[in-house]
């Protein structure tokens, strides 16, 4: 008796691995999993960035890790305040962002600012970044067709007569980054008359109500050619250069360094124009999970 309860056991503990083995898709079990250990991916509240923590987190699970998500986590201030504190392993930054917590202002040469936020997040927060990506979403002001040409204005400088009489509609973060609103009155000699804080999508919204004038946009969103805004020119160049990569802890990436070949090989397929591609497919109601499940098919990465 006591041995057919042994080889019952067995059977069973057989069964659930093979189940666990196909269930994975044949990459992974939970034994495997376990053995490579855990990781909280966060991110950050918009469309992109929701897109770029979704693509690091199924490329770790598929590479074996246990992966908690935590996308929209929450502004700049607490993804940065989760990883320095431990609550978060890794998140998608960007370059010009990470010069803005370390009060460097951007050389405008994508390189020099990777080696600048690199070198100083190691040495302050002993945190990594890994590859960067082509992709370069910055900040832009935008508005309908109509308002900009109410306002005879095809760059942001156009604007300066009746900036005072203006309302802007920005994201959270383009209030609060230097290099941005906090920024225009340095570079460009004038602020809007009126700020209204709101989710980036909503900036698009509000301008078509005419509850704003023109909005702080980001460069690839997919807004901008769907509601058919244009995007003034940053004559006077006071937006930095925003190139995402993964940044990790130090003490996470040295427990498990395999998290660097895993996302490595993403950093040269992000474009510009693969990220405005995805946000579009998001704007037009496929979940953030599933486009990014097909894209990265499609890019051979899963």
């Amino acid at each position: 008796m006591r041995q057919q309860v042994c080889a019952l056991r067995a059977a069973a503990a057989c069964a659930l691995s093979i189940a666990l083995l196909v269930a994975g898709g044949g990459s992974w079990t939970a034994a495997g999993a376990a053995a490579m250990g855990h990781l909280t991916v966060g991110g950050k509240l918009d469309t992109e960035a929701q897109l770029l923590t979704e693509m690091y987190a199924q490329l770790l699970r598929h590479a074996g890790f246990d992966v908690t998500e935590k996308a929209k986590l929450g502004t700049n201030d607490i993804v940065h305040n989760a990883i320095v504190s431990g609550q978060l392993d890794l998140y998608p930054e960007f370059t010009a962002t990470g010069l803005a917590r370390l009060k460097l202002t951007s050389t405008h040469d994508d390189q020099q600012d990777y080696a600048l936020v690199k070198a100083g997040y190691e040495k302050q927060f002993h945190i990594t970044w890994l590859a960067m990506a082509p992709l370069n979403d910055t900040y832009g002001i935008c508005s309908t067709q109509a308002r900009a040409g109410q306002l005879h204005a095809t760059k942001i400088s156009d604007l300066g007569s009746a900036a005072s009489t203006l309302t802007v509609a920005t994201p959270p973060d383009g209030n609060s980054d230097p290099n941005v609103l906090p920024g225009m009155q340095g570079r460009y000699g004038f602020t809007f008359g009126k700020t209204t804080v709101l989710d980036e999508p909503l900036t698009f919204t509000a301008v078509q109500q005419g509850k704003a004038d023109v909005n702080v946009c980001y460069t690839t969103s997919a807004l901008i050619a769907k509601d058919h805004f244009v995007l003034l020119a940053d004559d006077k160049h006071l937006f930095p250069i925003y190139h995402p990569a993964p940044i990790v802890r130090d003490d996470t990436l040295h427990r498990s360094p395999a998290i660097a070949s895993t996302l490595n090989p993403l950093a040269p397929k992000l474009t510009s124009e693969v990220s405005q591609e995805l946000q579009l497919e998001v704007v037009n109601g496929k979940s953030v999970s599933q486009a990014t499940t097909d894209w990265l098919k499609s890019a051979g990465l899963l």
